[in-house]
């Protein structure tokens, strides 16, 4: 066999190997465009392609053009503005810095140039073919620059042939557009494919305008805004869950520092802040911008500067996580039920409310004080009374305490209550209303029953029935005001139940609205919280009765002593016992099971692929826990339990999904109904 002589290959040859890092298809060539019309300080970017960039596309900007000496250099490989020595590589703050774009692209298509530099009489135009430029002259042309690019890899029939139909690489341009018009809400962009208008953005600065502008007003409403900063990182944009979610990761946009990204980082970390907010098997769809030192990155990674390596990965991904979270969390109420009160049937038998002008009035010689307390407490009671039951069965008026037969305590009653820690009130009946408002009564309530612990021992044993004028200082009207907001509450359309259907949705009417509640994901939202409460009060570690020794692998072994603390945190007691072994103590406490060797051997498996924290283990276990307690859609429940199950979600003002991102409750309104059955036209 002979043995091959090493030759040098000749400048063609190299430059289409080159270029088949940087140009794999229109899309990449033009992506490589416009970030040097960016760079070049561009306000305005147009981008025309014909059959998917086939044929031909056309990249035009206002920036600052090439100046008639350097366009030569313009083509040439490895010559750039952007940076000077090795050193620029380790900040670098412009989208283009390798100088090969423009050489790659002219060695595999037919280039024509046409710029003119900002304060130029006049520009020029330039001819290319195949990395050999055949003309140079002068033109009449605005300031900017605009390239031409024809006949992509006419040269390079094998490259030429993997390329994918016109529509799907329209697809691709499109994609593309979408993620550059995100990048710069600064710069306005306009794509045409084919003579069409696909994307126009304002350029206004707004990331709300860039938005809408790629996915329109009704997305950009269901998007949540987020914003924060934590390890030197800043943060910002828009993240959607529940019906903004995606069926994949293709609407996941990440920049940094105003560069288009793709990271597995940062995919993971927002997926994983979102997991409970939606539906498993769809992702979320986020347009975030993240700024952070330039020398704490590096984009010099591969030719198409789509990945990019950070410093410090875990403390980027933590940081992520934790402000997306947080951003959620302040839209962790329920949109569809504002806190007000549920009935069965319209409140029209309820007894009317006892005004509070209408005191029961006490004996002349009480003090002023106990006067006071005595006007209160007869006020709520009576006004308790007027209230709507939380229960099955309208109220019956005769069931509520007349405000006439409430007696106040005589003396040795109420120090014999007062020892025990008894409160002097009568039971009031079960209801739900908004908590400010509830929070307000009761605060008023305690007061009162204060100051008649108090001064029960000046006043004689029962409270005269007869009726007498209002005794109620002038100068206390505050308990009136709270007591007027309180009706005014009450005055508003309660929530009615009307049935369950299927023995799987709960049917209620509010307003003009009919809401749809799905028992299971209610419940096991319910349960989830339940068990991550208690879950949080219980130790996290228990002893093992014999310590257990475990071997590990030379990876799992290294992951327990980079993680050891991270491992403690999470309940693991452990200890090296040499030889890659470790002894383990103490195991976390799970819902009061204890999980040992398999749950360690995951928790390094999550460690080793950075893909969950140990802790993430325990929150999965608890979600399927809560899943498997959770009423089932089917399961005939009596009214009492939907009741129940309704007034806990208003109370709690629980995450609207279940911890599988599920909805909880879906609304139609009466327009929409009318619209269905054709009741109205528009």
């Amino acid at each position: 066999m002979e043995i091959s002589r090493i030759r040098q290959l000749p400048p063609d040859v190299i430059g289409q190997i080159a270029a088949g890092e940087v140009v794999e298809r229109p899309a990449a060539a033009i992506k490589e465009l416009v970030e040097n019309s960016m760079d070049a300080g561009a306000t305005a970017i147009t981008v025309d392609i014909k059959e998917g960039g086939l044929s031909s596309f056309r990249v035009s900007d206002n920036g600052s053009g090439i100046r008639p000496e350097d366009i030569r250099l313009a083509f040439a490989r490895h010559a750039t503005s952007k940076i000077r020595t090795a050193e620029d590589l380790y900040g670098v703050k412009s989208l283009g810095f390798r100088g090969e774009a423009l050489a790659s692209i002219a060695a595999v298509a037919r280039v024509t140039c046409l710029t003119r530099a900002k304060g130029m009489d006049s520009g020029i135009s330039v001819r290319n073919e195949g990395g050999e430029i055949l003309e140079i002259k002068d033109a009449a042309c605005p300031e900017g620059t605009t390239f031409t690019i024809k006949d992509l890899f006419f040269n390079a029939p094998v490259r030429r042939k993997f390329l994918k139909k016109p529509a799907t690489e329209t697809a691709a341009v499109s994609e593309l557009m979408a993620r550059l018009i995100l990048s710069h809400p600064s710069v306005s962009f306009r794509f045409m494919a084919d003579n069409k208008l696909v994307y126009f953005s304002a350029g206004d600065g707004k990331l709300e305008s860039a938005v809408m502008s790629v996915y329109g007003m009704p997305t950009l409403k269901m998007l949540t805004k987020v914003e924060g900063n934590m390890f030197g990182l800043t943060l910002s944009g828009f993240v959607g869950v529940g019906d903004a979610g995606r069926g994949n990761r293709s609407h996941e946009h990440f920049f940094l520092n105003g560069r288009a990204m793709k990271s597995a980082i940062l995919s993971a970390a927002v997926e994983n802040a979102c997991r409970q907010r939606i539906t498993i098997g769809r992702f979320p769809l986020c347009v975030l911008h993240l700024s952070m030192p330039f020398e704490a990155t590096d984009v010099n990674v591969h030719p198409n500067k789509w990945e990019v390596r950070f410093q410090d990965e875990r403390a980027v991904r933590q940081a992520v996580e934790t402000i997306v979270f947080e951003s959620l969390e302040k839209t962790n109420e329920a949109p569809v039920i504002p806190p007000l009160y549920l009935e069965t049937q319209k409140p029209s038998s309820a007894p009317a409310a006892i005004k509070i002008s209408d005191p029961v009035p006490p004996p002349e010689n009480a003090p002023k004080a106990a006067v006071s307390a005595s006007a209160k407490m007869s006020a709520f009671t009576a006004d308790a009374s007027a209230m709507p039951v939380f229960a099955p069965a309208p109220i019956k008026k005769e069931s509520m305490p007349a405000p006439e037969d409430i007696h106040l305590p005589s003396s040795s009653t109420a120090s014999s209550l007062r020892d025990s820690g008894a409160s002097l009130l009568p039971p009031r009946p079960v209801m739900s209303m908004p908590p400010a408002a509830f929070d307000r009564v009761i605060s008023t309530i305690k007061k009162a029953e204060s100051m008649i612990v108090e001064k029960t021992a000046e006043l004689p044993l029962p409270v005269q029935k007869e009726t007498a004028p209002s005794l109620l200082p002038p100068e206390q009207p505050v308990e009136q005001t709270q007591l007027e907001q309180v009706e005014k509450h009450f005055e508003k359309t309660p929530l009615r139940l009307i049935g369950v259907a299927f023995n799987t949705y709960i049917l209620m009417e509010y307003g003009d609205m009919l809401v749809l509640c799905d028992q299971h994901a209610v419940h096991e939202r319910l349960l989830y919280e339940k068990f991550m409460r208690e879950t949080a009060s219980a130790p996290m570690s228990q002893a093992m009765l014999i310590p257990q020794v475990i071997s590990l692998s030379k990876q799992e072994y290294a992951a327990y002593e980079e993680n050891a603390e991270a491992l403690k945190n999470a309940g693991f007691d452990l200890s090296p016992f040499g030889d890659d072994t470790v002894q383990l103590r103490g195991v976390p406490m799970i819902l009061g099971q204890p999980q040992a060797e398999k749950c360690l051997m995951e928790a390094l498996d999550d460690l080793i692929s950075d893909h969950l924290s140990p802790l993430a283990d325990r929150t999965q276990r608890v979600i399927q826990m809560a899943c498997k307690h959770a009423v089932k859609g089917g399961e005939r429940l009596s009214n009492d339990s939907v009741l129940s199950l309704i007034r806990d979600v208003i109370e709690q003002k629980v995450t609207p999904t279940c911890p599988h991102g599920r909805p909880l409750m879906v609304q139609l309104t009466h327009a929409e109904l009318d619209k269905r059955f054709r009741r109205i036209q528009n």
